[in-house]
């Protein structure tokens, strides 16, 4: 969402940022029960979401308030390298085919220290996402598949619970410094909300290799259009003497 706002709506990223996570809360929730019920078993897991969320609101707290003193080319420019390691990454597993997230079925049995260090990398997705309003789809899967060798769609239905929380405290801060527009968030939840609803069906029934390939092609396009331009100097009109009388 942050990427369509700036390069479509013109609107800057601080901006963009907090309508943004205004704007995904009722769409992860309608994506999020749609991964729980909408299968024989839930394809997300309530205890590493927790986990995830403990560390995630602190972090989503810390990041969106760190924004205030953030560039908008900085936070462009993180936008962008974020978008870019993430489309890489999934274009590579979609070709390549050896990645942990494309095949394991089943959920690993998680130790203490496992939950800790899931609510420590919790914490991290959430400082990220709270200062560029991008988190869960792009870090929380990675974490979770390659990091602890959960699987893809089990990562991506769980990602959605732990935003829920984070998106919600990075909402209201940004809404409190007055970088949330609530009419473009709810424009963009109106037709968000159903087209969640048949993307995470189909994300249920289609070949996973095909869904991270073309959501990976989609981040790297995202990327090239966010990285900031220099802005082409423009040629002055004025002459640069005086005539000659």
């Amino acid at each position: 969402m942050v990427p369509l706002q700036v390069l479509w709506a013109r609107r800057d990223q601080h901006r963009a940022i907090g309508t943004s996570l205004a704007a995904i809360l009722p769409i992860a929730i309608v994506a999020a029960a749609t991964y729980y019920f909408g299968s024989s078993t839930p394809q997300a897991d309530l205890s590493v979401a927790f986990f995830l969320a403990v560390g995630g609101v602190f972090g989503a707290l810390l990041g969106a308030l760190a924004t205030r003193r953030i560039s908008d080319h900085a936070l462009k420019v993180m936008v962008a390298i974020l978008l870019l390691g993430a489309g890489l990454k999934e274009v590579y597993d979609a070709l390549v085919g050896a990645a942990p997230q494309l095949v394991a079925t089943t959920m690993p049995a998680f130790s203490p220290s496992d939950y800790a260090l899931i609510a420590a990398g919790g914490f991290m997705v959430g400082v990220v996402s709270g200062l560029t309003g991008v988190g869960g789809g792009i870090l929380a899967v990675p974490l979770l598949a390659l990091g602890f060798g959960i699987g893809q769609r089990v990562a991506q239905g769980t990602s959605l619970l732990y935003i829920l929380p984070t998106a919600a405290i990075g909402a209201l801060t940004h809404y409190r410094s007055g970088n949330v527009d609530l009419r473009a968030a709810a424009w963009m939840a109106g037709p968000g909300v159903p087209a969640a609803l048949v993307g995470s069906a189909l994300a249920l029934l289609l070949p996973q290799r095909a869904l991270g390939g073309l959501f990976g092609i989609f981040l790297l396009f995202a990327a090239a259009r966010m990285w900031p331009r220099r802005a082409k100097a423009r040629r002055s009109s004025a002459p640069t003497g005086e005539p000659k009388a």
